[in-house]
């Protein structure tokens, strides 16, 4: 891994950051064109800051840690902003955000007590991921009236991620007990 600080990658990803308060602006000054076209670059440039780390060969530390991060920040200001203009159910917001807050909570919670243990995303959860994220978007394209984005559509896009979200984290619940339970194995000593 490189250990360069502002790579461009990062520098991608910092741009991502950058992205939030302008969308956040936009969606609650209602306009919804311009945040649809925001929230679509930052997407992008999640695809490629990680293509463009991994073909420069420049992964480092801060970018396998900023990127999430960017990722989550734009999702929680993009939800609650929906939300606050009424594009976006509470009750679907609310579930989204506790998901993230009890799985951080519980890994870290099970890293001060048991020790550092890598925390991967399961398929369950990266499918929830990717559900919200499109919900999002059908969020923001049903307030900019974008063509085909119908209630029906919206409606339906917010309880499958409501399912989904739900069962990811009790997925998430039942990995973390697990690790939890599983006394970590020492690689040199085999105990």
């Amino acid at each position: 891994m490189s250990t360069r600080i502002f790579t461009p990658s990062n520098q991608i990803t910092l741009l991502r950051l950058i992205f939030v308060p302008v969308f956040a602006i936009l969606v609650l000054d209602q306009h919804y064109r311009a945040a649809l076209a925001v929230l679509t670059a930052a997407a992008l440039s999640d695809m490629l800051d990680g293509a463009v780390a991994r073909v420069l060969k420049q992964e480092s530390p801060l970018g396998v840690a900023l990127d999430p991060i960017a990722d989550k920040i734009l999702m929680t200001t993009g939800y609650i902003t929906l939300a606050l203009r009424g594009a976006l159910p509470w009750w679907l917001t609310v579930l989204v955000l506790c998901r993230d807050v009890v799985i951080l909570t519980a890994a870290l919670v099970i890293s001060l007590v048991a020790g550092y243990r890598p925390f991967h995303p399961s398929l369950l959860g990266k499918v929830s991921t990717v559900t919200q994220i499109a919900t999002l978007f059908a969020g923001v394209c049903r307030s900019a009236h974008v063509p085909y984005i119908t209630a029906d559509l919206l409606g339906f896009f917010i309880y499958v991620t409501a399912a989904l979200t739900m069962a990811s984290a009790i997925h998430y619940v039942f990995v973390l007990r697990q690790r939890f339970n599983t006394p970590e194995v020492d690689s040199v000593t085999g105990h």
